[in-house]
């Protein structure tokens, strides 16, 4: 029987001038790294107001954590930070060097969390996705004891696109308390016997890695931040230090001994005085009302598990998608 093919794109049973056939392509989608940083109106004074935007800078820095990746969004709540302070959020930029694709984007609203998650998702896959905020059972609260509620809960979870992550793609929370189920009982509980009365099943961190078929690093604890911009028994010093160079020195940044500013925050701390408003007290009595804390080169290390509650891995937890 005669070949009737001659070679590819050409044979005597099509015509001869079509000598182009298709071909068959996959896409292959590029890779984006989230970081949400949340505001800080709970402490709200010199020593933590930037422990959120210090913890992102060691997390960046590690390729464990934080993996190669074609595009970066940093998302950072627009509320309570000065200028100097979102300028501490813009030098992350400095610590990613194997992409120029870099982008801030500011957060007044929730609805801004499930679009950046949702946005462009043809085209970058999520690879690495981050939170550092303040958290409470079944959410990750950006804007906790200020205004607009900024939560992501466990509700939103279907809001987001279950085909929006890489096969090998995962999330971390540095907020309290993601790896355990909400309930009045639990939002309470201050120790526990067993894993299992923390109800990991129905937790923020699991039901997030079921939905979207991807692992899920976090916290059954509170989550501890005050040792990341400086350790305890730097303290003292870096109060008698600012103190000292108040006294001749009024700019909206003051360097304090080899490794730290001050960042000027108008009223920053001022609520801590006395009940007659004369006797200086807490942030006005050891100098630092007015500024927030900084540490150049970001936080000293990534935040840890706290004591609290007791009979909890104080270790961070992967769930896995079940």
């Amino acid at each position: 029987m005669t070949d009737n093919w001659q070679r590819i794109g050409q044979s005597s049973t099509s015509p001869r001038s079509n000598t182009n056939r298709a071909v068959v392509s996959t896409k292959v989608p590029k890779t984006e790294n989230i970081i949400f940083i949340g505001s800080e109106f709970e402490y709200n004074n010199f020593w933590l107001k930037n422990m959120f935007i210090a913890a992102a800078y060691p997390f960046i820095k590690s390729r464990i954590n934080f993996r190669e990746c074609d595009k970066v969004t940093i998302a950072y709540v627009d509320y309570g930070y000065t200028r100097l302070e979102k300028l501490a959020i813009e030098g992350l930029k400095n610590e990613i060097e194997f992409t120029d694709n870099i982008n801030f984007v500011a957060l007044k609203t929730k609805s801004k969390i499930i679009e950046l998650l949702n946005a462009d998702r043809e085209n970058y896959k999520i690879k690495d996705l981050a939170f550092f905020c303040h958290g409470l059972n079944g959410k990750i609260t950006l804007n906790y004891s200020a205004r607009p509620n900024i939560d992501l809960t466990t509700s939103d979870i279907n809001a987001i696109g279950n085909t929006n992550f890489l096969s090998s793609a995962r999330a971390s929370s540095y907020a309290c308390r993601t790896g355990m189920a909400d309930s009045i009982t639990l939002r309470t509980q201050g120790s526990f016997n067993d894993i299992n009365e923390a109800n990991p099943d129905n937790s923020f961190a699991q039901l997030f890695a079921n939905r979207h078929n991807m692992d899920f690093y976090a916290f059954y604890k509170r989550t501890l931040y005050s040792n990341i911009l400086n350790p305890k028994e730097d303290a003292e010093k870096i109060s008698e230090d600012l103190k000292d160079k108040r006294k001749i020195n009024s700019n909206d940044v003051i360097s304090i001994l080899e490794n730290y500013e001050a960042l000027l925050h108008p009223e920053l701390g001022e609520s801590y005085k006395n009940m007659w408003g004369w006797i200086p007290r807490g942030a006005v009595s050891e100098g630092t009302v007015g500024y927030s804390l900084w540490r150049k080169g970001g936080g000293l290390k990534i935040p840890v598990a706290a004591n609290t509650p007791t009979g909890l891995p104080s270790t961070m937890t992967r769930f896995s998608p079940k």
